[in-house]
This record gives C-alpha cells, sequence and structure tokens, in this order.
C-alpha cells in the first residue's frame, strides 16, 4: 500500500510539472466560459419575480466649474453600482471573487442607468475605458465607472453673491420602472456620497451633501425609482468686495467730498459728481459681464444702485444748493441803481414839475415797503421745492438784490448739515445690507 501511494503521489507530480493539470486561470476562463453559455444579456436577472434592487454609491474626485451663466455644474466621481445575478455563480477552490475589464460588460445584463437632469456627461476613456466588473461566487456583481457629470443647477439669484446654491443631480433607469428595477443608496442617506479630502474650488466652498431615494410617478401613471443628490455650496466673497463693493465704496465716500468744496466752484462739484457716476456704472457694467439676464435685482444690483442713487442726490444736492443759496449780484447794479435814480429823481429838480417829484418819491417808498414785504416773506420748504422745480426766478432774483459783491457767498447751511447726513445714512444703509444678506437672508 505504501508503494502504491509513493507512485500516485509520484505521478501527480509528474503531470502537474508537464501541464497536465490546468492552471487557476484556465480554470477562471472555464468557468467564464460556462457561465456565459446560453446567458441572455436583454434579460435582467430575476425576470418575472420580485424586483431587482440596485445599491449605488459615489465618490467625488474633483469639481468643475459652476457656471451661472448656464446653470450648470460639473463634478468628476467613481459611480459606483451593485446588484445579484443568480446565473453568475461559480465556484472556483480559493478564488471567491473574480476583477474582470470592461469587455466582459458586453457580454452580461447591466442596469441602464442614467443621469435625468444630466448634460453632457461623460464616461473617461483615456487610456482605456476607466471601468471595471467584480464578480463574487455568489452571483454579485459590482460594477464601478469614472465618469464626468455635468447636470442643470437652478439657482436663485436674489442673494447674489451672497447666495447659497444647491445643486441637484437625479439618477435613474432609462426604461425599467419599479416593477423591475429599485435604486437604493448602498451607505444610507448621509454615507453614500463622498467626497476627497484635497477639493477645493475657486470660487465656491462645498458645506455638504445630502442624497435620498425617492419614488415618482410619470404622467402615464408609470412609477420608477430615483437617486437624488444635493449638493451645497456657499459662494467666495473676497472677489466681490475687492472688486465690487470696495471700489464703489470708496467711489460713493468720494462723492460726498463734493460736500466741503465751495458752492462757488461749480465746475470742480459737477465734475466731481458726474466721474464718480460714471465709475460707479463702469464697476457695474463689468460685475454683470457674463451674468444671466435674470428679470430680478440680486444683491449686488441693490448694492450698485444704492451707490449710483447717493452720487445722484449729491449732484441734487448742489443743485439745490446752488438754487437756494448760492446768488452774486450783478457787477453793474450800482451804475444801474444811479442810472434809474436819476430818472426818478435828478440832481436839478427844477427840470420836472413839483407834483411829478412827489408821485415818484410814493412810488419809490411803495416798492421799498413791498420790497421788505417780500423779504419777510415765510417760505415754506414746499413752496421753495415747487419754486425750483418750476424754474421760478423769484427767490433767485431776491437773493441777488441782497447778495454782497465783496464777502461773496458763505458757507452753505445745505452744505454743512449733508457733510454728517449722507455719509451717515450711507454707513446706516451698509449695516442693513450686510446683516440682510450675511445673516438674515440666507434664513428665508
Amino acid at each position: 500500500m505504501l508503494s502504491i501511494g509513493l507512485c500516485v503521489i509520484t505521478l501527480c507530480l509528474i503531470r502537474s510539472c508537464s501541464g497536465q493539470y490546468p492552471t487557476a486561470a484556465e480554470n477562471v476562463t472555464e468557468v467564464l466560459d460556462q457561465l456565459l453559455l446560453g446567458y441572455k444579456k436583454e434579460v435582467r436577472p430575476g425576470f418575472g419575480g420580485a424586483p431587482l434592487l440596485i445599491e449605488a454609491d459615489m465618490m467625488i474626485r474633483s469639481f468643475g466649474p459652476i457656471s451661472d451663466t448656464n446653470m450648470e455644474y460639473s463634478f468628476q466621481c467613481y459611480f459606483r453600482q451593485r446588484w445579484h445575478d443568480e446565473r453568475l455563480k461559480f465556484k472556483i477552490r480559493n478564488i471567491d471573487e473574480i476583477t474582470l475589464n470592461n469587455l466582459f460588460l458586453y457580454h452580461i445584463w447591466k442596469p441602464n442607468t442614467y443621469f435625468i437632469n444630466g448634460r453632457k456627461s461623460y464616461q473617461h476613456n483615456i487610456t482605456v475605458p476607466n471601468l471595471f466588473v467584480r464578480i463574487r461566487e455568489d452571483g454579485r456583481v459590482y460594477l464601478s465607472r469614472r465618469v464626468t457629470i455635468r447636470a442643470s443647477c437652478p439657482m436663485k439669484l436674489s442673494m447674489y453673491p451672497m447666495d447659497k446654491p444647491t445643486c441637484p443631480l437625479s439618477i435613474g433607469s432609462y426604461g425599467y420602472t419599479t416593477k423591475d428595477v429599485i435604486y437604493v443608496w448602498k451607505y444610507g442617506n448621509d454615507k453614500s456620497v463622498d467626497r476627497y479630502d484635497d477639493l477645493s474650488m475657486a470660487q465656491f466652498d462645498l458645506i455638504g451633501i445630502h442624497c435620498r431615494n425617492v419614488t415618482k410617478n410619470t404622467p402615464l401613471g408609470e412609477e420608477y425609482s430615483m437617486l437624488e443628490v444635493f449638493i451645497h455650496f456657499e459662494r467666495h466673497l473676497g472677489y466681490f468686495i475687492l472688486q465690487t463693493y470696495l471700489p464703489c465704496s470708496l467711489i460713493t465716500c468720494l462723492s460726498f467730498v463734493s460736500f466741503w468744496i465751495h458752492r462757488d466752484a461749480a465746475p470742480g462739484r459737477v465734475f466731481l459728481g458726474v466721474m464718480t457716476i460714471l465709475a460707479t456704472a463702469g464697476i457695474g457694467m463689468n460685475a454683470r459681464e457674463g451674468f444671466p439676464r435674470i428679470s430680478y435685482a440680486t444683491g449686488l444690483d441693490l448694492y450698485l444702485n444704492f451707490c449710483v442713487a447717493f452720487e445722484m442726490f449729491a449732484m441734487i444736492e448742489y443743485a439745490l444748493v446752488n438754487y437756494f443759496t448760492k446768488a452774486l449780484p450783478k457787477d453793474t447794479k450800482e451804475e444801474d441803481d444811479e442810472e434809474s435814480q436819476a430818472l426818478i429823481l435828478p440832481d436839478n429838480p427844477g427840470i420836472l414839475p413839483a407834483g411829478v417829484i412827489e408821485e415818484g418819491k410814493e412810488c419809490i417808498d411803495m416798492f421799498n415797503n413791498s420790497l421788505r414785504h417780500y423779504e419777510h416773506k415765510n417760505y415754506k420748504w414746499v413752496s421753495l421745492c415747487l419754486r425750483c422745480l418750476s424754474g421760478n426766478m423769484a427767490y433767485r432774483s431776491k437773493l441777488t438784490q441782497n447778495a454782497d459783491m465783496e464777502k461773496g457767498n458763505s458757507i452753505s447751511r445745505i452744505d454743512v448739515l449733508s457733510r454728517a447726513l449722507f455719509p451717515s445714512l450711507f454707513f446706516v444703509f451698509n449695516c442693513i445690507y450686510w446683516l440682510w444678506y450675511l445673516y438674515l437672508g440666507n434664513a428665508y
């Protein structure tokens, strides 16, 4: 018996060395060939029975551009799916899982998963198709793809640039209803979509990812199982502060310098006001370049328009100063007065009859009394504004008559009031604006 056992062992060693026993690779190839015999890839696993459960998860590798103009975003990820196919069960000694390349996928059934709100998404194929498939001995199939997903992202830009957009992604089957296929997240709604720690974007911060399983009905009454992902972003504000908010604020404050310029320097004040308005308008045009033409105002639009309004009111303030307080008498006033007095009361009273001279004195007294009554008339603010808008020159004539050529125009009390009023209002506006858009607005 001992000799027979030694002979069998010796024979086995000889056959193994000579290659007569199949290797592990040959065993796998033979098993796969047997699995695919009679395999119909057009029919889903478990056809006619319970719906097939497809478990999915996702690992986000990097984010591409997020376009406000096109309302879309893109990111690169590893998209993984798992399901059971009883027809792919195998049994090979010491092997419980087989990893195969993309060619094997052409011979087996796979879910027709697609991105419902996707736009020009694609799978990477350099240098080879970036996907693989693993088959376990119990028939469980694991499919992983490296894809770049570009999807629509409806944005509400009323809070721009302090907005926090949420970009959705919907995943589902292109033809199978809930009677055939049901999608679920592999690790639940909180951990099924993960990301690399080194993710960074120039304009946004990734603040959270939320996902869920849903079932939606079509107008035809069919139910489809879907997976949804919601990616929450927060826009960086540093670029807008340096390029838009800070320059506009400084230009608006520069327009307030005109209140310290004397009201007689009309060219300087008008030039300063016009240039500040044009500069702010130019910054606003550059800030809106490449921005979608939405029908509502954004937070940036509101700030720019208020800056222009402050600068415009600074110009209007000078118009009021010019109308109500600035007045210089004519250089020929004294000469005109002397000529009129010579006509009414000549030095030689013998030229005119005495009755005419008396009547002239009465007219002069009546004129002086009416002038004094006009000077002491109480002008209300509304009345003055109406006279200013209508171009009434009565008030201007009075200022001209009472002006002092030697002293000139003094500092306007309107300017003095504006020096404190305009900066205070601009500071209050900034406090309300930033408090609302940074803390309160996003809560609603």
